[in-house]
């Protein structure tokens, strides 16, 4: 393994030196580029369906379809970040040994993970989507699209797994490139299956698992070919468990965060689907919005993301105060942004909402009505996510993944859950109303956060 005070473009990242705004920067806007990329997938499929023929039952049906598909990236994502921060920190500590068994550990529980992942989704996706209170005239696209999305879940975890070996070793790059690869080819397949073929759902779905497909390969050729020092030897895939135990304490519980949390937003779809009745408008509009939501926050997933990368390499390193100036400046910039969306939705919302569906059919109309309604309040999210998810990151980077844990569930379920379900059964409630629940958490969760920062208990092994 080389030097690592030496950086390489297509392999091993040194970021516990330099100027740290400019390592921040540097490190997270490929990030931000990755994350934007991997959200078009989705996007891609919900703007299609709604431009080329599908209504709003195939919005509806992308939309709750897609819900169940973030839930499970979520997972994979938060699990595979283990691998981000134990990478990160031996390699900080020029410990090389170490490093290598870790890489290997990754690669041989991402193959585990997405068979039995895929095997799972494929056997109870029908159920995820009538548990969900699908609309009726949605549950049958909905399920194909899920059906065939789900076979694409190896693709995921593998793809997952390869980009957290990257990001641990300092490079941001080539998990941008690996999704650029296969952003661009669903962009196509997605035009040329649903618009051009008329496959509908089925064709956007199908777009997708080839596309996350064509990421795995693009990523394993530059894993073989960059400058990460790995033979893929029976010697380097032999596990040793005190590093498993590392790994698992780690991403277990950013996985069952994430998976939970995610399931709080099924819940909360499954109250909005509820609302509707068999008027599938309030999905359509909800699940809209929630695809805009995941575009204005993607500046501050990325950089607590890169948080996790940054931090851990700079705790391998023992530079505690590095590491605490980058969140702060890190926290400046998302706050910045947050503030940003959130006039511009506050200012046009239908405009937003109205990219997003064929505003010529009459149907239309009430789909943007709805998502209007819960872009209004929702949308006070964009200025305290960016505390939550960037403390987030830190603590990760730290390993202290179980305090994060314990403190997004609790104002989750305590708050978010909750406040959901009481505004909806409360008499005239609307989409305005369910919009409230998500900044009223996040208050919470940000406060929780900032104290734990303050006493300095993060700097505990």
């Amino acid at each position: 393994m080389s030097d690592p005070t030496k950086n390489d473009l297509l392999g091993q990242q040194n970021l516990t030196r330099g100027n740290i705004l400019k390592n921040l920067l540097i490190f997270s806007l490929p990030f931000l580029a990755a994350n934007l990329l991997q959200a078009l997938y989705g996007a891609v499929d919900l703007w299609v369906v709604g431009k080329f023929g599908g209504g709003k039952a195939g919005v509806a049906a992308v939309a709750n379809g897609g819900e169940v598909m973030h839930l499970v990236m979520s997972f994979i994502m938060g699990l595979t970040t283990g691998a981000t921060v134990l990478i990160g920190q031996y390699y900080g500590a020029n410990d090389k040994r170490n490093t290598r068994k870790c890489v290997g550990m990754s690669l041989s529980f991402a193959f585990a993970v997405g068979i039995i992942g895929t095997i799972s989704m494929v056997m109870i996706s029908p159920w995820l989507i009538k548990i969900l209170n699908t609309p009726q005239e949605a549950v049958e696209p909905a399920m194909q699209y899920l059906g065939i999305c789900s076979y694409g879940v190896f693709f995921v975890v593998v793809f997952n797994a390869f980009a957290a070996i990257f990001r641990g070793f300092g490079n941001s790059t080539l998990p941008l490139i690996c999704i650029a690869s296969g952003c661009i080819c669903n962009i196509i397949l997605d035009i040329v299956l649903v618009a051009k073929f008329s496959l509908g759902v089925q064709g956007a779905a199908i777009a997708t698992i080839i596309s996350q497909g064509l990421s795995v390969i693009v990523s394993l050729i530059f894993f073989c070919r960059g400058n990460f020092n790995f033979k893929f030897t029976k010697a380097n895939f032999i596990l040793v468990w005190k590093l498993v135990g590392k790994y698992v304490r780690i991403g277990i519980p950013i996985g069952v965060q994430s998976t939970l949390i995610n399931l709080s937003f099924l819940f909360i779809v499954s109250i909005v689907n509820k609302m509707g009745g068999t008027d599938s408008a309030p999905a359509a509009g909800y699940g809209i919005v929630n695809r805009i939501n995941g575009f204005t926050m993607l500046p501050a997933i990325s950089f607590a993301m890169a948080m996790s990368a940054l931090t851990a390499q700079n705790i391998g390193a023992k530079k505690f105060i590095r590491a605490r100036k980058t969140l702060y400046i890190s926290l400046i910039l998302t706050l910045a942004i947050g503030a940003v969306f959130l006039a511009a939705m506050q200012l046009a919302p239908e405009f937003f909402i109205g990219l997003f569906i064929d505003t010529a059919n009459p149907e239309s109309a009430a789909v943007i009505h709805q998502g209007t309604l819960y872009a209004r309040s929702f949308s006070i999210e964009y200025v305290l996510v960016p505390i939550v998810f960037c403390t987030n990151g830190f603590f990760v980077g730290t390993g202290h993944a179980f305090f994060t844990m314990a403190n997004n569930l609790t104002s989750t379920f305590l708050l978010r859950v909750t406040t959901s379900y009481f505004f909806s059964i409360t008499a005239g409630a609307t989409l305005l109303h369910i919009g409230l629940a998500a900044p009223l958490a996040s208050t919470f969760s940000a406060i929780v956060a900032l104290i734990y920062l303050w006493s300095g208990k993060w700097k505990k092994a």
